[in-house]
């Protein structure tokens, strides 16, 4: 038979006031800003040179590390709005408890992660990979890194989740529609779970030019 209806929900945060939703959550109703001066790359020929960051450190100091959530070796395959997403997505699977023991179980959980832009360090980089060295110096882990679907293709990998797994790219809008339609998929009996939420890591010197 179907499985138990019953409700839950779990977040994940990763943004600029940190990593984890009692962090954030804090951080942010004590009117606390995450917007800082960028330090990761030359701003010094841009007409704006502040940004909103994820601070990097230590996991426990509600900061953020690649390697608390992706193996080092899998770094190159995914640029950072993936590593993003699982990050939080982690959080959000913990912090529902939903931890699926059948197949019927992780076939009836989706994941619907969207992103902006997506993987646009990757893009830059292999646009000036290709100007400077050649189309077969490009990285093939170039196209599987930066497209927008493949943040939710590797949640649900992590996982084994087999339901729905779709990306929604509506610009700034992205993360609530992919909540949104999320829901839907849910009410029309598509999905009794779904992961929900958008990514993004566009601050590099194209995206703030």
């Amino acid at each position: 038979g179907r499985m138990r209806r019953i409700v839950v929900t779990g977040m994940g945060l990763v943004t600029p006031l940190g990593i984890g939703l009692e962090r954030v959550w804090s951080r942010l109703v004590a009117g606390e800003s995450g917007i800082r001066a960028i330090q990761s790359f030359d701003v010094s020929d841009l007409p704006s040179r502040v940004a909103g960051q994820v601070p990097r450190g230590d996991r426990a100091s509600g900061l953020f590390n690649a390697d608390d959530w992706v193996p080092p070796k899998d770094h190159r395959r995914m640029d950072e709005f993936i590593i993003f997403a699982i990050a939080a997505a982690v959080q959000a699977v913990e912090d529902a408890g939903w931890e699926p023991e059948s197949d019927e179980e992780r076939e009836r959980t989706g994941v619907m992660i969207g992103s902006g832009i997506g993987g646009l360090p990757a893009i830059a980089e292999a646009a000036i990979t290709l100007h400077e060295r050649g189309p077969r110096r490009i990285s093939p882990f170039f196209i599987p890194s930066s497209l927008i679907n493949l943040a939710s293709g590797n949640v649900s990998i992590r996982y084994g989740f087999k339901g729905p797994n779709l990306a929604l790219v509506t610009a700034c809008t992205t993360s609530t529609h992919c909540i949104g339609i999320a829901g839907r998929v849910i009410a029309y009996g598509d999905a009794d779970v779904m992961i929900a939420g958008g990514t993004e890591a566009a601050i590099t010197p194209m995206g703030v030019g």
